[in-house]
């Protein structure tokens, strides 16, 4: 059997929804937004963005913390300005 190469972009959004449910929000848009129209359009859905908590939370010792500076600064400056009317 050859090897064959799969791109999370191969897809359908369906499939995409599916998978990115099952991860934390934050991570989410943190890490595929802007990366391209198409997954942008799939991030700006309600499901993503109507309950955003800017803290993580250590799910072994259930400590919640602050994001680092680096990540909230990219929330605050690229991602939040795309999807703040969605907020609830």
């Amino acid at each position: 059997m050859k090897y064959s190469c799969v791109q999370l972009l191969n897809f359908p959004d369906e499939i995409l929804m599916i998978i990115f449910k099952k991860l934390d929000n934050i991570e989410v848009l943190y890490s595929l937004m802007n990366i391209n129209m198409r997954l942008n359009q799939i991030l700006s859905d309600p499901v993503f963005t109507t309950q955003i908590t800017l803290m993580k939370q250590n799910s072994s010792t259930d400590i919640t913390s602050p994001l680092s500076d680096k990540v909230l600064d990219r929330f605050c400056f690229q991602i939040l300005p795309k999807i703040h009317e969605k907020i609830q």
